[in-house]
């Protein structure tokens, strides 16, 4: 709780923002997540998320959520996803010890200790509006023994992640230029060379008679256009600032 306090004064946030960040941080304790999985039939079922052992993929698709309500205009529906994920981001600082022995004790040292300044400081001036910052934040995302470094990156990767969530939805000129040239180079080299790939090793394979390797034609021609790093890259970037007309609460 004192942590989403500390990055609800970073970011200024309004009284009834703060009380929405709050309650979004206390949400899974209160009431938890469910993820859909498949059980061994491949029937859908919903499963509780584990709040020490959530999937980084998990965390990472509520950051998205914030981003795109803030992107929306939809700022309650932003930071109660942020909070959501937050309290993720802080569990998955403390290390639970074999069959959760030591977790009750070290996040009980982890409540007792104040937030630290540094770390909150260390993690705005890092920031980048980036969904490749976000992952990075969240490969670094690990378990600590002591409540020092469970604090000190609690408080750094919260305060990291919320500034790069919650950055103004405008982009740079130099991002909007390289995304549309990446994406012209792309229309004009890699889809033809892709497209005449696959069909010219379609034919080769009807012509030596193996008509079921034919869809190896096909998968050739995916891994051409995948092989344009840059242009998903600059387009998984360009994400980042797509807004679009504001809507009702959904989250």
């Amino acid at each position: 709780m004192d942590i989403a306090s500390a990055v609800a004064e970073r970011l200024a946030l309004s009284p009834e923002l703060r009380k929405v960040l709050k309650q979004g941080v206390l949400q899974p304790d209160r009431e938890g997540d469910k993820v859909l999985r498949l059980d061994r039939n491949a029937l859908p079922y919903r499963k509780r998320v584990r709040h020490h052992r959530a999937r980084k993929r998990f965390i990472r698709g509520l950051l998205w959520k914030a981003r795109l309500a803030h992107l929306e205009g939809r700022e309650e529906d932003a930071v109660w996803c942020l909070g959501r994920a937050l309290h993720y981001v802080q569990d998955g600082s403390v290390a639970v010890g074999p069959f959760h022995i030591f977790h009750d004790g070290r996040e009980a040292e982890l409540g007792r200790r104040k937030v630290m300044p540094q770390a909150m400081r260390l993690g705005e001036e890092c920031a980048l509006p980036s969904p490749l910052f976000v992952d990075l934040c969240l490969r670094s995302l690990a378990p600590k023994r002591s409540a020092k470094a469970s604090m000190y990156q609690a408080c750094l990767l919260s305060s990291a992640l919320s500034c790069a969530v919650l950055s103004p939805p405008a982009s740079s000129l130099r991002l909007a230029i390289d995304t549309r040239k990446a994406a012209g180079r792309h229309r004009a080299v890699f889809i033809p060379l892709a497209v005449i790939a696959g069909l010219s090793s379609a034919l080769l394979l009807l012509q030596l008679d193996t008509p079921l390797l034919v869809p190896i034609s096909a998968l050739l021609a995916y891994l051409i256009l995948r092989s344009d790093r840059t242009y998903y890259h600059l387009r998984c970037e360009s994400r980042w600032f797509v807004p679009t007309q504001p809507q009702g609460r959904t989250v």
